[in-house]
């Protein structure tokens, strides 16, 4: 096993000491100059070996290795080893790489690098003893992937005369976007492969809450909203558990008020049990009995109707009916409230709905439990929901009707009141090949898409599209199978292509 050698090799004239006349140094320097002059001809005129460039995909890794012949036993110059996860498309940043050359059978050389020399890039200058066409193969240990590529055909030449006149591989043409340019961006490549999709059509919607998700808490009783008590009274974005104290208030004398209605429940309780004690005693007769119980059990009814106890002072306790959040709070501590005035409004984000309005012949069309994909505004981030019912009043104005769905998955993530685009599907599913939606990019009415042809080449491709689920879109023409597409970070390679690939600057090994 051998080590990656990163040697510099380098020369210098000898120096010599002594005493020259003018024009022995006339001589000297005359020569000098015509040698060095000769020296310099005959270095620009001198030929380069090739190089060869190739980029792999495997599961775990991205491969993009630009290496110059091989020459049987000499360094002929450093391999550039780019390597990018693919799972988040950032570079490899630590991990070792073994480079095993395979001949008949067995391994004849091997080469370990032990880290990359910057993130991403392993260097390697590989001396092979025997001339041969060699299997070769790159494998990574690394924390963040373990992978391991495969170069079926690596050529080592003979001699230096035998690889200069090997013919170079053409370059490629393309939009030249760098490594070190897409490992310092959101950047993904994903291969063009057959999907299904279901037809939609666009229409608005609003996120709305779910039949009992809205509650407004209202004052019961006219009265006073202490300051000292309401001080730590829940604001707009708290969270509140059912039963949690809201607001407490000070009860104003009125008729039937509060105060009056807790005073007769007190007072009816000592009526009921003093009646109790004397028909034991047979004082008085059952009927009278049953007379104030009965006219304790409505008193008692009206006063939990207001939310009231009979313990602790005569302030009226207002609790939150479930558990949320608070989306809007109106009374303001040491003012005034009157009965019915409304004081908090209380949410539960975990669910909601969305309300779309959607033409009356594509809604009856819906199949029962059909899914729709929804996007925010100024959103590309998309989001499921189930059809939860269909409207069957037409709007005179709009010709359509409302559809509701349920969101799959909320959790607080939305607003009530956001508007949102749904993808609501017509019936249609056909399969075809389909890229996301990320993946196209609108130039003035034209929809592209970057494929990736190199590590760091790249064609733009006019497309042809069909059907989309508000997801992915199908591509009638202009990507075949397996091409590997840009999803992510494809607005950069354009303006990589519109700055005659400068853009971001370039990069050196």
């Amino acid at each position: 096993m051998k080590t990656a050698n990163h040697g510099v090799r380098s020369s210098a004239p000898a120096m010599t000491n002594g005493i020259l006349s003018r024009s022995a140094m006339s001589l000297a320097l005359t020569l000098l100059v015509t040698a060095c002059g000769s020296a310099v001809d005959e270095a620009e005129e001198a030929p380069e070996l090739g190089a060869v460039v190739v980029t792999q995909w495997v599961d775990g890794t991205e491969l993009f290795l630009e290496y110059p012949f091989l020459v049987a036993g000499q360094q002929t110059g450093n391999w550039a080893i780019h390597l990018t996860d693919r799972q988040d498309f950032q570079p490899i940043r630590a991990g070792t790489l073994s480079v095993s050359f395979r001949s008949g059978g067995g391994i004849a050389e091997s080469f370990t690098v032990d880290a990359p020399l910057r993130d991403g890039i392993f260097l390697l200058d590989p001396v092979i003893a025997q001339s041969g066409t060699y299997e070769v193969e790159l494998a990574l240990v690394s924390e963040q992937v373990n992978s391991r590529h495969v170069l079926p055909s690596v050529l080592v030449h003979e001699s230096e005369a035998a690889a200069l006149a090997y013919p170079s591989p053409e370059e490629a043409d393309g939009i030249a976007f760098l490594k070190e340019q897409q490992w310092v961006i959101p950047f993904a490549v994903r291969p063009a492969e057959e999907h299904p999709v279901q037809g939609t059509t666009l229409a608005p919607g609003e996120i709305v809450p779910p039949d009992g998700s809205l509650i407004r808490v209202s004052a019961p009783i006219g009265g006073i909203a202490l300051a000292a008590s309401n001080r730590d009274a829940p604001s707009v974005g708290d969270g509140v558990r059912q039963g949690q104290v809201l607001a407490v208030l000070a009860p104003t004398s009125q008729e039937g008020g509060f105060a009056q209605l807790r005073g007769r429940v007190e007072r009816l309780r000592r009526e009921a049990a003093r009646d109790a004690r004397l028909f034991e005693v047979g004082a008085i007769p059952a009927r009278r009995l049953g007379e104030v119980r009965h006219d304790l059990e409505i008193a008692e009814a009206e006063l939990a109707a207001m939310g009231g106890g009979t313990e602790g002072a005569y302030r009226l306790v207002v609790r939150s009916p479930m558990s949320g959040v608070v989306a809007e709070r109106t009374f303001v501590p040491g003012g005034r409230v009157e009965a019915g005035e409304s004081l908090f409004t209380v949410v539960d984000p975990a669910r909601v709905w969305i309300r779309v309005q959607v033409p009356a012949s594509t809604a009856n069309a819906l199949p029962t439990g059909a899914l729709t994909f929804f996007t925010l505004d100024n959103s590309e981030e998309a989001f499921d929901a189930r059809l939860r019912s269909v409207g069957s009043v037409v709007n005179p104005t709009t010709r359509t009707v409302p559809v509701v769905f349920v969101a799959t998955i909320a959790q607080g993530r939305f607003a009530f009141g956001q508007f949102v685009q749904a993808a609501v599907p017509m019936g249609r599913r056909t399969t075809g090949i389909a890229i996301p939606n990320t993946a196209i990019l609108d130039e003035n009415g034209t929809p592209v898409a970057y494929v990736q042809t190199g590590g760091e080449t790249f064609e733009r491709r006019i497309l042809a599209l069909g059907d989309t689920d508000g997801r992915r879109t199908h591509v009638i023409a202009g990507l075949r199978p397996g091409d590997m597409v840009v999803t992510v970070g494809a607005y950069q390679v354009r303006l990589a292509s519109l700055s005659g690939g400068d853009f971001a600057g370039g990069h050196a090994h």
